[in-house]
Protein backbone atom coordinates (compact mmCIF):
# COMPACT_ATOMS: atom_id res chain seq x y z
CA UNK A 1 0.00 0.00 0.00
CA UNK A 2 2.93 2.10 0.55
CA UNK A 3 4.61 1.49 -2.66
CA UNK A 4 0.53 2.49 -4.10
CA UNK A 5 0.58 5.73 -2.29
CA UNK A 6 4.15 6.40 -3.32
CA UNK A 7 3.74 5.68 -6.99
CA UNK A 8 0.41 8.31 -6.94
CA UNK A 9 2.26 10.95 -5.40
CA UNK A 10 5.08 10.48 -8.39
CA UNK A 11 2.48 10.70 -11.16
CA UNK A 12 0.80 13.37 -9.53
CA UNK A 13 3.83 15.47 -9.52
CA UNK A 14 4.23 14.55 -13.19
CA UNK A 15 1.09 16.07 -13.79
CA UNK A 16 1.29 19.16 -11.93
CA UNK A 17 5.05 19.94 -13.39
CA UNK A 18 3.46 19.76 -16.66
CA UNK A 19 0.63 21.79 -15.73
CA UNK A 20 3.11 24.44 -14.44
CA UNK A 21 5.08 24.31 -17.41
CA UNK A 22 2.05 25.24 -19.27
CA UNK A 23 0.61 27.98 -17.14
CA UNK A 24 4.83 29.41 -17.57
CA UNK A 25 4.14 29.33 -21.48
CA UNK A 26 1.06 31.37 -21.17
CA UNK A 27 2.19 33.88 -19.36
CA UNK A 28 5.25 34.01 -21.12
CA UNK A 29 3.22 34.75 -24.01
CA UNK A 30 1.01 37.23 -22.00
CA UNK A 31 4.70 39.07 -21.14
CA UNK A 32 5.92 39.38 -24.96
CA UNK A 33 2.92 40.54 -26.45
CA UNK A 34 2.47 43.15 -23.39
CA UNK A 35 5.76 44.73 -24.50
CA UNK A 36 4.82 44.73 -27.98
CA UNK A 37 2.06 46.54 -27.21
CA UNK A 38 4.23 48.96 -25.80
CA UNK A 39 6.36 49.25 -28.59
CA UNK A 40 3.43 49.66 -31.32
CA UNK A 41 2.27 52.45 -28.97
CA UNK A 42 5.61 54.13 -29.01
CA UNK A 43 6.48 53.57 -32.94
CA UNK A 44 2.64 55.03 -33.58
CA UNK A 45 3.80 58.44 -32.18
CA UNK A 46 7.51 58.45 -32.95
CA UNK A 47 8.45 56.37 -36.11
CA UNK A 48 8.86 58.35 -39.34
CA UNK A 49 6.67 57.83 -42.15
CA UNK A 50 8.87 55.23 -43.55
CA UNK A 51 11.58 52.84 -42.61
CA UNK A 52 14.11 50.53 -44.34
CA UNK A 53 14.93 48.63 -41.15
CA UNK A 54 13.89 45.00 -40.85
CA UNK A 55 14.34 43.45 -37.24
CA UNK A 56 13.25 39.52 -37.31
CA UNK A 57 11.14 38.32 -34.83
CA UNK A 58 13.40 36.85 -31.09
CA UNK A 59 13.14 33.45 -30.88
CA UNK A 60 11.90 32.10 -27.21
CA UNK A 61 13.03 28.68 -26.02
CA UNK A 62 9.71 26.35 -26.16
CA UNK A 63 9.57 24.68 -22.36
CA UNK A 64 10.23 20.66 -22.68
CA UNK A 65 6.98 18.83 -22.10
CA UNK A 66 6.58 15.69 -20.40
CA UNK A 67 7.56 12.47 -22.95
CA UNK A 68 4.20 10.29 -23.11
CA UNK A 69 4.42 6.47 -24.52
CA UNK A 70 1.65 3.72 -24.70
CA UNK A 71 2.40 0.06 -24.28
CA UNK A 72 0.11 -2.21 -25.82
CA UNK A 73 -2.35 -4.17 -24.55
CA UNK A 74 -1.15 -8.02 -23.55
CA UNK A 75 -2.41 -10.55 -26.48
CA UNK A 76 -5.85 -12.19 -25.82
CA UNK A 77 -7.68 -15.16 -27.50
CA UNK A 78 -10.79 -13.33 -29.65
CA UNK A 79 -13.90 -15.14 -28.70
CA UNK A 80 -16.71 -16.02 -31.11
CA UNK A 81 -16.46 -16.29 -34.68
CA UNK A 82 -14.27 -12.93 -34.65
CA UNK A 83 -17.11 -11.48 -37.47
CA UNK A 84 -17.49 -7.86 -37.64
CA UNK A 85 -14.76 -5.47 -36.81
CA UNK A 86 -15.83 -5.32 -33.28
CA UNK A 87 -13.59 -7.45 -31.01
CA UNK A 88 -14.33 -9.47 -28.04
CA UNK A 89 -11.48 -11.46 -25.99
CA UNK A 90 -11.55 -14.62 -24.42
CA UNK A 91 -8.95 -15.05 -20.81
CA UNK A 92 -5.48 -15.54 -21.68
CA UNK A 93 -3.71 -18.89 -21.23
CA UNK A 94 -2.33 -19.77 -17.61
CA UNK A 95 0.60 -19.61 -18.56
CA UNK A 96 1.08 -15.74 -20.42
CA UNK A 97 2.96 -13.44 -18.69
CA UNK A 98 3.07 -9.36 -19.88
CA UNK A 99 5.46 -7.06 -18.19
CA UNK A 100 6.92 -3.86 -19.15
CA UNK A 101 9.92 -2.31 -18.47
CA UNK A 102 10.94 1.15 -18.41
CA UNK A 103 13.86 3.42 -18.34
CA UNK A 104 14.54 6.80 -17.53
CA UNK A 105 17.62 8.56 -17.87
CA UNK A 106 18.32 12.74 -16.70
CA UNK A 107 20.09 15.52 -18.57
CA UNK A 108 23.98 15.81 -17.82
CA UNK A 109 24.53 17.25 -14.49
CA UNK A 110 20.54 16.84 -13.59
CA UNK A 111 18.48 15.37 -11.11
CA UNK A 112 16.76 12.28 -12.40
CA UNK A 113 12.82 13.09 -13.28
CA UNK A 114 9.89 11.42 -12.20
CA UNK A 115 8.76 8.74 -14.17
CA UNK A 116 5.49 6.65 -14.04
CA UNK A 117 3.53 3.78 -15.19
CA UNK A 118 0.18 3.61 -15.25
CA UNK A 119 -2.95 1.79 -17.08
CA UNK A 120 -4.48 3.91 -19.46
CA UNK A 121 -7.90 6.16 -18.63
CA UNK A 122 -7.86 4.79 -15.37
CA UNK A 123 -4.90 6.79 -13.38
CA UNK A 124 -4.40 3.41 -11.34
CA UNK A 125 -0.29 3.47 -10.79
CA UNK A 126 1.75 -0.01 -11.97
CA UNK A 127 4.82 1.81 -10.46
CA UNK A 128 7.19 5.08 -10.48
CA UNK A 129 10.33 6.57 -9.86
CA UNK A 130 10.49 9.49 -7.43
CA UNK A 131 12.70 12.51 -8.35
CA UNK A 132 15.96 12.53 -7.53
CA UNK A 133 17.03 14.68 -5.07
CA UNK A 134 20.58 14.07 -6.00
CA UNK A 135 22.03 16.30 -8.46
CA UNK A 136 25.06 14.47 -9.76
CA UNK A 137 28.65 16.04 -11.10
CA UNK A 138 29.26 18.29 -13.88
CA UNK A 139 29.37 16.06 -16.83
CA UNK A 140 27.91 12.92 -15.14
CA UNK A 141 24.06 11.70 -15.90
CA UNK A 142 21.53 9.46 -13.18
CA UNK A 143 19.25 6.91 -14.44
CA UNK A 144 16.21 5.17 -13.24
CA UNK A 145 14.82 1.50 -14.36
CA UNK A 146 11.16 -0.24 -13.13
CA UNK A 147 11.73 -3.65 -14.02
CA UNK A 148 9.66 -6.21 -15.24
CA UNK A 149 6.18 -4.61 -14.23
CA UNK A 150 3.50 -7.32 -14.52
CA UNK A 151 0.44 -5.47 -16.30
CA UNK A 152 -2.87 -6.57 -17.33
CA UNK A 153 -4.31 -3.78 -19.19
CA UNK A 154 -2.87 -1.35 -21.62
CA UNK A 155 -0.32 1.22 -19.79
CA UNK A 156 1.05 4.39 -20.37
CA UNK A 157 4.11 5.93 -19.27
CA UNK A 158 5.63 9.16 -18.53
CA UNK A 159 8.72 10.92 -17.77
CA UNK A 160 8.76 14.45 -16.69
CA UNK A 161 11.60 16.68 -18.49
CA UNK A 162 15.53 16.78 -17.16
CA UNK A 163 17.69 19.88 -16.81
CA UNK A 164 15.22 21.78 -19.36
CA UNK A 165 15.17 18.76 -22.01
CA UNK A 166 13.05 16.52 -22.51
CA UNK A 167 13.73 13.30 -20.67
CA UNK A 168 15.56 10.58 -22.83
CA UNK A 169 13.36 7.82 -21.81
CA UNK A 170 11.34 4.60 -22.99
CA UNK A 171 9.76 1.22 -22.22
CA UNK A 172 9.17 -2.01 -23.85
CA UNK A 173 6.33 -4.58 -23.21
CA UNK A 174 6.90 -8.48 -23.35
CA UNK A 175 4.55 -11.25 -23.89
CA UNK A 176 5.61 -14.39 -23.59
CA UNK A 177 3.08 -18.39 -23.10
CA UNK A 178 4.27 -21.75 -23.15
CA UNK A 179 0.94 -23.08 -24.32
CA UNK A 180 -2.51 -22.34 -25.96
CA UNK A 181 -3.59 -21.01 -29.31
CA UNK A 182 -1.19 -17.85 -28.28
CA UNK A 183 2.08 -19.76 -27.47
CA UNK A 184 4.74 -17.49 -28.59
CA UNK A 185 7.28 -14.32 -27.96
CA UNK A 186 5.85 -10.54 -28.90
CA UNK A 187 7.79 -7.28 -27.87
CA UNK A 188 6.84 -3.77 -28.94
CA UNK A 189 8.02 -0.32 -27.60
CA UNK A 190 5.95 1.50 -25.91
CA UNK A 191 5.03 3.80 -28.45
CA UNK A 192 4.39 8.09 -29.01
CA UNK A 193 1.31 9.05 -29.82
CA UNK A 194 1.06 10.44 -33.55
CA UNK A 195 -1.34 11.56 -36.03
CA UNK A 196 -0.35 9.74 -39.29
CA UNK A 197 1.82 6.28 -39.16
CA UNK A 198 1.80 3.12 -41.69
CA UNK A 199 2.00 -0.69 -40.28
CA UNK A 200 2.73 -2.99 -42.97
CA UNK A 201 2.72 -7.00 -42.75
CA UNK A 202 -0.54 -7.62 -40.97
CA UNK A 203 -2.43 -11.17 -42.37
CA UNK A 204 -6.31 -11.69 -42.19
CA UNK A 205 -6.09 -15.34 -44.27
CA UNK A 206 -7.59 -18.30 -42.59
CA UNK A 207 -6.18 -18.79 -39.20
CA UNK A 208 -4.73 -15.81 -39.40
CA UNK A 209 -5.87 -12.90 -37.25
CA UNK A 210 -4.84 -9.14 -37.25
CA UNK A 211 -6.56 -6.79 -34.47
CA UNK A 212 -5.77 -3.40 -34.44
CA UNK A 213 -5.18 -1.54 -31.31
CA UNK A 214 -5.72 2.28 -31.56
CA UNK A 215 -4.84 4.08 -28.07
CA UNK A 216 -6.00 7.70 -27.15
CA UNK A 217 -3.62 8.84 -24.20
CA UNK A 218 -4.90 12.52 -24.74
CA UNK A 219 -7.31 14.57 -23.09
CA UNK A 220 -8.85 15.24 -26.90
CA UNK A 221 -11.45 12.64 -28.61
CA UNK A 222 -9.53 11.61 -31.90
CA UNK A 223 -11.22 10.72 -34.93
CA UNK A 224 -9.66 8.47 -37.14
CA UNK A 225 -9.31 7.11 -40.87
CA UNK A 226 -7.88 3.63 -42.03
CA UNK A 227 -6.39 3.08 -45.61
CA UNK A 228 -5.88 -0.82 -45.99
CA UNK A 229 -3.63 -2.11 -49.25
CA UNK A 230 -3.28 -5.36 -50.62
CA UNK A 231 -2.30 -7.34 -53.44
CA UNK A 232 -5.14 -6.14 -55.73
CA UNK A 233 -5.09 -2.75 -54.69
CA UNK A 234 -6.63 -0.41 -51.80
CA UNK A 235 -9.72 -1.97 -50.16
CA UNK A 236 -12.32 0.28 -50.24
CA UNK A 237 -15.11 -0.88 -47.44
CA UNK A 238 -17.08 0.71 -45.12
CA UNK A 239 -16.39 1.28 -40.95
CA UNK A 240 -12.81 2.65 -41.90
CA UNK A 241 -13.35 6.22 -41.50
CA UNK A 242 -14.85 8.35 -38.66
CA UNK A 243 -13.89 5.81 -36.12
CA UNK A 244 -13.77 8.05 -32.76
CA UNK A 245 -11.41 6.90 -30.02
CA UNK A 246 -12.62 8.73 -26.67
CA UNK A 247 -9.80 10.42 -24.34
CA UNK A 248 -8.01 7.61 -22.70
CA UNK A 249 -9.67 4.49 -24.33
CA UNK A 250 -8.98 1.94 -26.47
CA UNK A 251 -10.39 0.49 -29.91
CA UNK A 252 -9.98 -2.04 -31.25
CA UNK A 253 -10.97 -3.61 -34.97
CA UNK A 254 -10.32 -6.46 -36.65
CA UNK A 255 -8.99 -6.31 -39.53
CA UNK A 256 -10.52 -9.18 -41.22
CA UNK A 257 -13.87 -7.49 -40.76
CA UNK A 258 -12.26 -4.85 -43.11
CA UNK A 259 -10.16 -6.33 -45.27
CA UNK A 260 -10.52 -10.11 -45.37
CA UNK A 261 -8.23 -12.75 -46.90
CA UNK A 262 -5.21 -10.60 -47.27
CA UNK A 263 -1.64 -12.17 -47.38
CA UNK A 264 0.11 -8.99 -47.47
CA UNK A 265 -1.86 -6.09 -45.87
CA UNK A 266 -0.91 -2.27 -45.22
CA UNK A 267 -2.82 0.03 -42.67
CA UNK A 268 -2.62 3.65 -42.97
CA UNK A 269 -3.70 5.33 -39.79
CA UNK A 270 -4.74 9.09 -39.72
CA UNK A 271 -5.95 11.05 -36.70
CA UNK A 272 -7.66 14.42 -36.08
CA UNK A 273 -7.86 16.37 -32.49
CA UNK A 274 -6.00 13.97 -30.51
CA UNK A 275 -2.75 12.05 -31.47
CA UNK A 276 -3.27 7.91 -31.18
CA UNK A 277 -0.93 4.91 -30.98
CA UNK A 278 -1.39 2.25 -33.07
CA UNK A 279 -0.47 -1.38 -32.74
CA UNK A 280 -1.81 -4.94 -34.77
CA UNK A 281 -1.85 -7.77 -32.78
CA UNK A 282 -0.96 -10.77 -35.29
CA UNK A 283 -1.85 -14.20 -34.50
CA UNK A 284 -1.69 -17.05 -36.16
CA UNK A 285 -3.20 -20.21 -35.90
CA UNK A 286 -3.07 -23.89 -38.09
CA UNK A 287 -5.47 -25.79 -36.87
CA UNK A 288 -4.94 -26.86 -33.36
CA UNK A 289 -0.99 -25.51 -33.40
CA UNK A 290 0.54 -22.75 -32.50
CA UNK A 291 1.63 -20.72 -35.44
CA UNK A 292 3.25 -17.70 -34.39
CA UNK A 293 2.77 -14.09 -32.44
CA UNK A 294 3.64 -10.72 -32.90
CA UNK A 295 3.15 -7.21 -32.33
CA UNK A 296 3.44 -4.95 -35.28
CA UNK A 297 5.16 -1.73 -34.69
CA UNK A 298 4.79 1.33 -37.11
CA UNK A 299 7.19 0.97 -39.70
CA UNK A 300 9.01 4.61 -41.80
CA UNK A 301 7.03 6.99 -43.20
CA UNK A 302 6.77 6.34 -47.18
CA UNK A 303 9.97 7.43 -48.96
CA UNK A 304 11.81 6.30 -52.10
CA UNK A 305 14.31 4.15 -49.45
CA UNK A 306 13.69 1.84 -46.68
CA UNK A 307 16.41 0.09 -44.51
CA UNK A 308 15.16 -2.92 -42.68
CA UNK A 309 17.03 -4.66 -40.17
CA UNK A 310 17.72 -7.70 -37.78
CA UNK A 311 15.97 -10.52 -40.39
CA UNK A 312 17.25 -13.40 -38.91
CA UNK A 313 16.31 -16.09 -41.40
CA UNK A 314 16.72 -20.19 -39.93
CA UNK A 315 18.23 -22.67 -42.78
CA UNK A 316 16.84 -22.20 -45.69
CA UNK A 317 15.58 -25.89 -45.97
CA UNK A 318 14.39 -26.21 -42.58
CA UNK A 319 11.58 -23.48 -44.04
CA UNK A 320 11.58 -24.56 -47.96
CA UNK A 321 10.46 -28.01 -45.92
CA UNK A 322 8.36 -26.43 -43.48
CA UNK A 323 6.38 -24.27 -46.33
CA UNK A 324 5.74 -27.49 -48.76
CA UNK A 325 3.30 -28.91 -45.88
CA UNK A 326 -0.31 -28.24 -45.97
CA UNK A 327 -1.05 -24.95 -44.26
CA UNK A 328 2.38 -24.21 -43.69
CA UNK A 329 2.98 -22.07 -47.20
CA UNK A 330 3.15 -18.84 -45.05
CA UNK A 331 6.24 -19.43 -43.03
CA UNK A 332 8.50 -18.62 -45.98
CA UNK A 333 10.31 -15.36 -45.90
CA UNK A 334 9.28 -12.31 -47.85
CA UNK A 335 9.22 -8.50 -47.74
CA UNK A 336 6.17 -6.64 -47.82
CA UNK A 337 6.24 -3.12 -50.02
CA UNK A 338 3.56 -1.09 -50.49
CA UNK A 339 3.02 1.74 -53.25
CA UNK A 340 0.73 4.18 -51.92
CA UNK A 341 0.83 6.55 -54.56
CA UNK A 342 -0.42 6.30 -58.59
CA UNK A 343 2.56 5.05 -60.17
CA UNK A 344 3.83 1.79 -60.44
CA UNK A 345 7.34 1.22 -58.22
CA UNK A 346 10.64 0.10 -59.82
CA UNK A 347 12.37 -1.62 -56.37
CA UNK A 348 16.36 -2.26 -56.40
CA UNK A 349 17.16 -4.74 -53.18
CA UNK A 350 20.19 -4.99 -51.67
CA UNK A 351 21.04 -7.25 -48.89
CA UNK A 352 23.87 -7.20 -46.60
CA UNK A 353 24.51 -9.92 -43.94
CA UNK A 354 27.68 -10.63 -41.72
CA UNK A 355 30.30 -10.48 -44.10
CA UNK A 356 28.67 -8.38 -46.63
CA UNK A 357 26.46 -7.94 -49.69
CA UNK A 358 24.27 -11.31 -50.98
CA UNK A 359 24.04 -11.34 -54.71
CA UNK A 360 19.89 -11.73 -55.52
CA UNK A 361 18.43 -13.43 -58.48
CA UNK A 362 18.17 -10.88 -61.29
CA UNK A 363 20.40 -7.96 -60.04
CA UNK A 364 17.70 -7.76 -57.16
CA UNK A 365 14.99 -5.81 -59.39
CA UNK A 366 11.78 -5.64 -58.58
CA UNK A 367 8.48 -3.93 -59.83
CA UNK A 368 5.53 -3.35 -57.66
CA UNK A 369 1.82 -1.93 -58.95
CA UNK A 370 0.75 1.17 -57.92
CA UNK A 371 -1.45 1.64 -55.01
CA UNK A 372 -0.42 -2.45 -53.99
CA UNK A 373 1.37 -4.57 -51.59
CA UNK A 374 3.46 -6.88 -53.20
CA UNK A 375 6.05 -9.41 -51.79
CA UNK A 376 9.90 -9.79 -52.54
CA UNK A 377 10.51 -13.48 -51.52
CA UNK A 378 13.91 -13.92 -49.25
CA UNK A 379 13.47 -17.56 -48.87
CA UNK A 380 16.40 -18.55 -51.02
CA UNK A 381 18.75 -16.85 -48.06
CA UNK A 382 21.15 -18.76 -46.48
CA UNK A 383 20.90 -18.85 -42.47
CA UNK A 384 21.94 -15.43 -40.48
CA UNK A 385 20.92 -12.23 -39.59
CA UNK A 386 20.24 -9.32 -42.85
CA UNK A 387 20.10 -5.90 -43.54
CA UNK A 388 17.08 -5.19 -46.20
CA UNK A 389 18.50 -1.88 -48.11
CA UNK A 390 15.55 -0.97 -50.22
CA UNK A 391 15.42 2.08 -53.23
CA UNK A 392 12.45 2.64 -55.18
CA UNK A 393 11.43 5.44 -58.09
CA UNK A 394 8.63 6.51 -55.90
CA UNK A 395 7.51 6.68 -52.05
CA UNK A 396 7.07 3.18 -50.75
CA UNK A 397 6.74 1.35 -47.02
CA UNK A 398 7.69 -1.88 -46.32
CA UNK A 399 8.49 -4.67 -43.80
CA UNK A 400 9.83 -8.05 -43.12
CA UNK A 401 8.08 -10.73 -42.22
CA UNK A 402 9.72 -14.18 -41.36
CA UNK A 403 9.08 -17.31 -38.99
CA UNK A 404 10.90 -19.83 -37.19
CA UNK A 405 9.99 -23.67 -36.67
CA UNK A 406 11.07 -26.91 -37.97
CA UNK A 407 8.36 -29.31 -37.66
CA UNK A 408 4.43 -29.08 -38.58
CA UNK A 409 2.27 -29.69 -35.25
CA UNK A 410 5.16 -27.96 -33.56
CA UNK A 411 5.16 -24.15 -32.75
CA UNK A 412 6.36 -21.96 -35.53
CA UNK A 413 6.89 -18.44 -34.35
CA UNK A 414 6.32 -15.02 -36.41
CA UNK A 415 8.42 -11.99 -36.66
CA UNK A 416 7.80 -8.59 -38.22
CA UNK A 417 10.93 -6.36 -38.58
CA UNK A 418 9.46 -2.50 -39.68
CA UNK A 419 11.40 -0.24 -41.53
CA UNK A 420 13.42 2.20 -38.98
CA UNK A 421 15.04 5.73 -39.92
CA UNK A 422 19.07 6.59 -39.83
CA UNK A 423 20.28 7.00 -35.77
CA UNK A 424 21.40 9.76 -34.24
CA UNK A 425 22.13 10.76 -30.73
CA UNK A 426 20.68 8.88 -27.53
CA UNK A 427 18.58 6.12 -29.09
CA UNK A 428 17.15 4.05 -26.00
CA UNK A 429 16.86 0.33 -26.50
CA UNK A 430 15.10 -1.41 -23.34
CA UNK A 431 15.61 -4.70 -22.48
CA UNK A 432 12.42 -7.25 -23.57
CA UNK A 433 11.00 -8.89 -20.00
CA UNK A 434 11.12 -12.66 -20.73
CA UNK A 435 13.56 -12.89 -23.78
CA UNK A 436 17.05 -12.24 -24.82
CA UNK A 437 17.86 -8.70 -26.64
CA UNK A 438 20.79 -8.19 -28.91
CA UNK A 439 21.06 -5.16 -31.35
CA UNK A 440 21.83 -5.08 -35.07
CA UNK A 441 23.23 -2.49 -37.04
CA UNK A 442 24.39 -1.59 -40.34
CA UNK A 443 25.84 0.95 -42.65
CA UNK A 444 24.79 0.70 -46.06
CA UNK A 445 26.23 3.78 -47.61
CA UNK A 446 30.01 4.24 -45.84
CA UNK A 447 31.93 2.62 -42.60
CA UNK A 448 30.74 4.52 -39.37
CA UNK A 449 30.29 3.69 -35.51
CA UNK A 450 28.01 3.55 -33.16
CA UNK A 451 28.73 3.84 -29.07
CA UNK A 452 26.64 1.87 -26.86
CA UNK A 453 26.27 2.28 -23.17
CA UNK A 454 24.73 -0.04 -20.86
CA UNK A 455 22.13 0.74 -18.38
CA UNK A 456 22.26 -1.78 -15.36
CA UNK A 457 18.88 -3.43 -13.65
CA UNK A 458 19.88 -1.11 -10.85
CA UNK A 459 20.54 2.20 -12.59
CA UNK A 460 24.42 2.43 -13.06
CA UNK A 461 25.25 3.53 -16.51
CA UNK A 462 28.21 2.09 -17.72
CA UNK A 463 31.04 3.03 -19.41
CA UNK A 464 30.69 3.69 -23.41
CA UNK A 465 31.96 1.48 -25.96
CA UNK A 466 33.13 2.36 -29.69
CA UNK A 467 32.38 -0.33 -32.13
CA UNK A 468 32.64 -0.11 -35.56
CA UNK A 469 30.05 -0.45 -37.92
CA UNK A 470 32.03 -2.21 -41.58
CA UNK A 471 30.17 -0.72 -45.05
CA UNK A 472 27.69 -3.00 -46.75
CA UNK A 473 27.57 -5.58 -43.30
CA UNK A 474 25.28 -6.34 -40.45
CA UNK A 475 26.67 -6.05 -37.09
CA UNK A 476 25.17 -8.10 -34.36
CA UNK A 477 26.21 -6.92 -30.88
CA UNK A 478 25.25 -9.55 -28.14
CA UNK A 479 24.92 -8.44 -24.33
CA UNK A 480 28.36 -9.14 -23.38
CA UNK A 481 29.51 -7.05 -26.53
CA UNK A 482 27.73 -4.09 -24.48
CA UNK A 483 28.27 -4.15 -20.94
CA UNK A 484 28.33 -5.91 -17.88
CA UNK A 485 25.59 -8.09 -15.96
CA UNK A 486 21.90 -7.86 -16.45
CA UNK A 487 21.22 -4.40 -18.48
CA UNK A 488 18.12 -2.95 -18.34
CA UNK A 489 18.58 -0.22 -21.13
CA UNK A 490 21.38 0.82 -23.97
CA UNK A 491 21.79 4.16 -24.98
CA UNK A 492 22.85 3.86 -28.60
CA UNK A 493 24.78 6.72 -30.61
CA UNK A 494 26.20 6.86 -34.30
CA UNK A 495 28.50 8.98 -35.88
CA UNK A 496 30.06 8.69 -39.87
CA UNK A 497 28.00 7.48 -42.42
CA UNK A 498 24.31 6.61 -42.07
CA UNK A 499 23.59 3.90 -39.41
CA UNK A 500 20.34 1.68 -39.47
CA UNK A 501 19.68 -0.32 -36.20
CA UNK A 502 17.22 -2.75 -34.63
CA UNK A 503 16.61 -4.94 -31.41
CA UNK A 504 16.29 -8.46 -31.93
CA UNK A 505 15.02 -10.21 -29.36
CA UNK A 506 14.71 -14.28 -28.95
CA UNK A 507 13.14 -16.89 -26.05
CA UNK A 508 12.64 -20.03 -25.37
CA UNK A 509 12.46 -22.48 -28.74
CA UNK A 510 11.78 -20.85 -31.76
CA UNK A 511 10.74 -17.46 -30.12
CA UNK A 512 11.41 -15.00 -32.02
CA UNK A 513 11.11 -10.90 -32.21
CA UNK A 514 12.16 -7.42 -33.72
CA UNK A 515 11.78 -3.90 -32.78
CA UNK A 516 12.70 -0.92 -34.13
CA UNK A 517 15.00 1.42 -32.15
CA UNK A 518 13.16 3.97 -30.81
CA UNK A 519 13.54 7.82 -31.91
CA UNK A 520 17.00 9.67 -30.34
CA UNK A 521 16.85 12.89 -27.95
CA UNK A 522 15.02 15.81 -28.87
CA UNK A 523 16.71 18.43 -27.13
CA UNK A 524 15.20 22.04 -26.66
CA UNK A 525 13.59 23.37 -29.04
CA UNK A 526 12.87 27.61 -29.67
CA UNK A 527 10.60 29.36 -31.95
CA UNK A 528 9.94 32.69 -33.84
CA UNK A 529 7.21 34.62 -31.51
CA UNK A 530 6.15 37.63 -33.56
CA UNK A 531 5.48 41.37 -32.24
CA UNK A 532 3.34 42.69 -34.07
CA UNK A 533 -0.22 42.29 -36.39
Amino acid sequence: MAEANEATRAGNRIRRSAGRKAAYTVFSGTVLLGVAGGLVAASAIAAPERSDLSVPPPRTEVPAGVLTGVCPEPLRLLSGSGDGTDAEFSPVSESAATAVTTAVVGGTGAALPAAELSVLGGGESVAALEPGADVPLAGARLAGVLAKQAVTKVTAFEAAPSGGQQATANAVMGYTANDGDLAGLAAANCQTPANDMWLVGARTTVGATAVLRLNNPSGTAATVDLEIYGADGRVETGGSRGIVVAPGETRSIILAGLASNQESAAVRVRSSGGPVSAFIEQTILRGLTAGGVEIIEPTAAPSPRQVITGVALQKAEDTRKLAEQDGYSSVSPVLNVAVPGTSDASVHLRVFGPKGEVELPGGGIFSVPAGTVGKIPLAELPEGTYSLDLSADVAVAAAAVFSRGTEPGERVELAVASADTRLGSEHLAVAVPGGDSSLVFTAPDGAAEVSVRGIGMNGTIQEARTVQVPEGRTLTLQRGDIGKGELAAVLVSAAGEAVYGAQLVTGEGPGISVLPLPDGASGTRSVQVGIGY
